[in-house]
């Protein structure tokens, strides 16, 4: 019966109306990349061409259940007391602090082997997400602030410290965005795009995450900080950064019903092109010689992104979290199937099916609930996870993402819960 309820909603819908939901961004973005790399299908065995579209349509499809099966416990949690309601919207962000802490911990405490900078960090990102929900909170209590703080012997009321907080928000994310991408400019003495070695020593660097950040955000809902975004992420060298920056942007807009689909469509494919030319620039300064032209390079890196999926479905024995949980776990693939240490992209699920096999279809459904989750909150926020979702369809799910969603996840239960 939910079926044919669903199906029938499905049957409904029109273009327009799906196009900024993560199982159409997740499906187009696998039907983009499967697309460009035809001319290059004559180069895998047709059997094997055959198991990789199956298995990336059942990860899909699992990723999308959660979306179209009625859950029970939501509607059980519909249907409580009030009391039971406050009980729960208290708990569940504790549930996601604890798991934010423990994951960004794990990670930090790789690479550093030192325990204080892990714990720091790890407290240090919920302090932050805890205070940018509490400002960004849209039914604030005035009575939770009624108290008073002293400044130069002034009583200022802290509801009025957090309306001047809220107010200047975005101003001051993108202040932060410009501020460490100076900083990365001159603690290297270069600029990333010309220079490939500062490029490939920034990618990890947290600097350089703050800035792309930072400047995502404050750019999505005003033009002139799209444009210095924009002018900065393109100097930044990382084609994800753009591509999330243009596509939020997008998103943001289309939502806010600033634009029509049509103009989104034809945005979003003015942005390959751009991304095309984009990759020539890079490779321009890499000191690396192609003989391919700019639009026949999309085509090969998604033949390239397929290539090293195959390789992941051929590998003989689960890594057990050993990639999606590992902050270096994208270059930990280039050890495994090619025997040195480089990120390599393998389209959405390569990683967690690299570390599950097909255990991995229990994960894609557990992040499709958290797609949900998010979809269903905050329109800003989830603008930025329909931008990074679709990177993610080349990229593939990696540490870094699990991060921002749990991150989004917290913000918008905190959010909701004021």
């Amino acid at each position: 019966m939910i079926f044919i309820k669903e199906y029938n909603k499905i049957g409904n819908l029109k273009l327009k109306d799906v196009l900024d939901h993560p199982v159409f961004i997740v499906i187009m973005g696998h039907f983009a990349i499967f697309l460009l790399a035809i001319p290059y299908y004559h180069k895998f065995n047709y059997i094997s061409l055959l198991k990789i579209f199956l298995i990336v349509s059942l990860f899909i499809l699992f990723y999308s259940m959660p979306f179209f099966i009625d859950v029970k416990f939501h509607k059980y949690f519909k249907n409580q007391n009030l009391n039971l309601k406050f009980q729960l919207k208290n708990i569940i962000p504790i549930i996601y602090a604890l798991l934010l802490f423990l994951i960004i911990y794990h990670g930090v405490y790789t690479l550093t082997n030192s325990l204080l900078p892990a714990v720091a960090y790890s407290l240090g990102v919920i302090f932050i997400s805890s205070i940018f929900a509490k400002c960004k909170g849209k039914s604030k209590s005035r009575e939770e602030f009624n108290k008073n703080i002293h400044i130069f012997n002034k009583i200022i009321p802290i509801s009025k410290i957090f309306s001047k907080l809220l107010k200047n928000m975005d101003n001051i994310i993108f202040t932060i965005g410009i501020i460490s991408f100076m900083l990365l400019l001159i603690i290297y003495n270069a600029i990333p795009l010309i220079n490939y070695t500062v490029r490939m020593n920034i990618s990890s660097d947290p600097l350089r995450l703050i800035s792309t950040g930072a400047l995502v955000y404050g750019g999505i809902d005003n033009i002139f900080y799209f444009i210095v975004a924009f002018i900065l992420l393109f100097l930044l060298g990382y084609k994800a950064g753009i591509l999330i920056l243009c596509f939020s942007f997008l998103i943001y807009n289309y939502k806010s019903k600033r634009i029509s689909y049509k103009w989104l469509i034809v945005s979003i494919v003015g942005l390959l092109v751009f991304l095309a030319i984009m990759a020539k620039v890079i490779l321009q300064y890499s000191g690396q010689k192609w003989s391919i032209g700019i639009f026949e390079m999309l085509s090969y890196r998604a033949y390239f992104d397929i290539m090293v999926l195959e390789k992941i479905i051929n590998y003989s024995s689960p890594m057990l979290g050993k990639i999606t949980l590992n902050p270096v776990g994208e270059s930990l693939i280039g050890e495994l199937l090619f025997g040195y240490s480089h990120n390599f992209t393998s389209t959405m699920f390569g990683p967690i099916y690299l570390d599950f096999g097909i255990y991995g279809l229990i994960f894609a459904s557990l992040l499709g609930f958290s797609s949900k989750l998010i979809y269903e909150g905050d329109k800003k926020i989830y603008s930025i996870y329909a931008a990074i979702l679709l990177s993610m369809c080349e990229i593939g799910i990696n540490y870094g993402f699990i991060i921002v969603m749990l991150i989004m996840l917290y913000i918008n239960t905190l959010m909701d819960r004021e």
